[in-house]
């Protein structure tokens, strides 16, 4: 097994420690869980550059830099809308349509206690 940081995470802590020379008072939360890490509500994809608000399951792809702005001016929602429509996001589009409606209820009725 490789020692290397997985790129999503890699992406997010490579942010951090940017925003930490403009902005050394910058509060944040992190925890891991096993699909990545929990950074202040959002989940950050371990492997990709995609990342979703805890409670919601469609994907959005990221940038380094966006995600340092969006950190910088907390605006990681609207950050996120607006790479909703980013050709690089995944289409979100789902052929079990049943199964979809069944998680989203599910994952935004958890959206508390987020435990993956």
């Amino acid at each position: 097994m490789s020692n290397k940081m997985p790129y999503g995470i890699y992406a997010l802590q490579t942010a951090l420690q940017q925003l930490r020379k403009i902005e050394p008072d910058l509060l944040y939360q992190v925890d891991d869980c096993s699909s990545g890490k929990i950074f202040n509500g959002f989940l950050i994809a371990r492997n990709k550059t995609r990342f979703r608000p805890l409670g919601i399951l469609d994907w959005a792809h990221f940038t380094m830099a966006g995600l340092r702005v969006a950190i910088q001016y907390d605006i990681l929602q609207q950050y996120y809308e607006e790479m909703l429509k980013d050709p690089r996001s995944p289409s979100n589009n789902w052929k079990d349509k049943d199964k979809e409606k069944k998680l989203k209820a599910l994952h935004s009725n958890n959206l508390g206690g987020y435990n993956e």
